[in-house]
């Protein structure tokens, strides 16, 4: 791998890591997690709960992009796009355009931060990898 994709592999990891402070709170203490982000707690909590089991079950699937951009290119193109571009998107219209609670924002945010710095990285990795491969091999005789 070249320095570009091994960028994105560590960014990638990051951000299931970051992921998982939202999930870890999300499923076992929603409450305490709610009213550290200063949320409202709505009932029944269960929604807070499924939606950080569905935040963890996103997370995996970024795992085989992570691992090899190159090998798993379109899982790696999806955790970028739909995936981070798309929470970020919808949190910050949720904040900005519905009134739903600024700790939507934190989300957002970190969806934001990896999205960027991950397609900036696999850009550059799939360019260089296109670059390499477009190289004419000199054959002797």
């Amino acid at each position: 791998m070249n320095t570009y994709a091994k960028w994105f592999s560590r960014v990638t990891w990051l951000g299931i890591i970051a992921n998982m402070f939202f999930v870890i709170p999300s499923c076992f203490f929603p409450e305490l997690m709610l009213t550290l982000l200063h949320m409202h707690i709505p009932m029944p909590i269960i929604w807070v709960r499924t939606a950080g089991m569905l935040l963890f079950i996103i997370s995996a699937f970024y795992i085989p992009g992570a691992i090899d951009p190159y090998r798993y290119q379109a899982t790696a193109w999806i955790s970028i796009f739909p995936s981070r571009a798309f929470g970020s998107t919808f949190f910050i219209c949720a904040v900005l355009f519905f009134g739903q609670d600024k700790g939507f924002l934190s989300i957002a945010f970190v969806d934001l931060f990896f999205g960027l710095a991950e397609v900036i990285f696999l850009t550059l990795a799939m360019r260089d990898q296109n670059a390499i491969a477009a190289t004419p091999v000199k054959q002797f005789s």
